[in-house]
């Protein structure tokens, strides 16, 4: 079970979401970005893992992301894209045959995390068996680099980018190193993506981890200007953030993800001075937290998250009709794009 503390959820974390989300919200969620993997996957502790990872979980079944969608948002029907953890530390194989296995396409999506060296050939074919609508590839399996020298093109591999354009595949991308999606390098990679890729559906997971407004608003001049790129929500606490991606993008390129189990972790964050600070219920290595551990009355990050895009809806006037485009048609539409070319 990966959300705790159950009467503290009764008596804080419920009484938020009935008093400030659940009429608002609209009865279908569809999340774009979750997480799945189970114990017999890890080969090494998560913790073990070179990336910075803000979580507690060793595992999340598919039965555990049922039960956390049912605890976050009752009363609402949850449609959701699942993908591994894309660790080093993780049996790749196993994750993605145990992804393909939840796969249904009518309530449950799935990506595929891709080798760096499989051929575009073995890629197609494994997207087609597996049922998967695209890729999530990440920056841990680049073991010769430094991580803040790594780049999108580094592990984003031309076979990848050939299969998505060819199919019309989604690409859930975890932009790179601590300066962001501004990075220029970044932005390089991503204007040759959509010049040489246009096919390819790259979604800027966690607002391209742009968690400030001066870091979103120097990217936004280039990133809205490129048709196949889109964002997802995930993790994304500022309202300003929120506010100023809603504002600049086409939008039908915006769209609610929950980074399950990021999202069940109590607490919030921010960006102080370019450096990304949790603070939160329990206390972690990665945050800060009270001298004596519940001291705090945090409540999830997911519930932070949709705050903050509450708050940038109704600064940008959205209605009801807006608001279900954001959390579920949006998402909707475009993962059943996903295999056309």
């Amino acid at each position: 079970m990966i959300i705790d503390e159950l009467e503290y959820y009764q008596a804080v974390d419920r009484a938020i979401y009935a008093a400030e989300l659940a009429d608002w919200l609209p009865a279908r969620l569809f999340d774009i970005h979750t997480h799945a993997w189970l114990p017999q996957h890890c080969r090494q502790p998560i913790s073990s893992e070179r990336v910075g990872l803000v979580f507690e979980a060793e595992s999340v079944s598919r039965e555990e992301l049922d039960e956390a969608y049912a605890l976050l948002f009752p009363g609402k029907t949850v449609e959701y894209c699942v993908f591994g953890m894309p660790l080093t530390v993780i049996d790749r194989e196993a994750n993605n045959a145990y992804i393909a296995a939840q796969i249904d396409r009518q309530r449950v999506y799935g990506l595929h995390i891709p080798g760096l060296d499989d051929s575009a050939e073995v890629l197609a074919e494994r997207i087609r068996a597996g049922g998967y609508s695209g890729f999530k590839p990440y920056l841990s399996y680049v073991t010769w680099k430094d991580l803040e020298d790594i780049r999108i093109i580094d592990f984003v591999t031309q076979s990848q980018l050939e299969v998505a354009h060819a199919h019309g595949l989604l690409i859930m991308l975890h932009v790179p190193r601590n300066t962001r999606l501004p990075d220029p390098d970044n932005l390089r990679d991503l204007e040759m993506i959509a010049a040489r890729y246009p096919g390819a559906k790259v979604i800027l997971a966690h607002g391209g981890r742009a968690y400030s407004r001066p870091l979103i608003d120097r990217a936004l001049a280039v990133v809205a200007a490129l048709p196949n790129m889109y964002f997802d929500f995930s993790n994304v606490q500022q309202a300003e953030v929120v506010e100023a991606i809603l504002a600049r993008m086409p939008p039908e390129r915006v769209m609610y993800g929950s980074d399950i189990p990021v999202a069940t972790v109590r607490g919030t964050m921010f960006m102080l001075n370019g450096q990304r600070v949790a603070i939160t219920r329990k206390p972690f290595p990665w945050s800060i937290s009270s001298a004596r551990p519940g001291q705090l009355r945090c409540t999830f990050m997911g519930y932070e998250q949709v705050r903050a895009m509450k708050t940038a809806c109704e600064r940008l006037g959205y209605t009801a009709a807006d608001v279900q485009r954001l959390f579920y048609d949006n998402a909707r539409a475009l993962i059943d794009s996903a295999g056309r070319p």
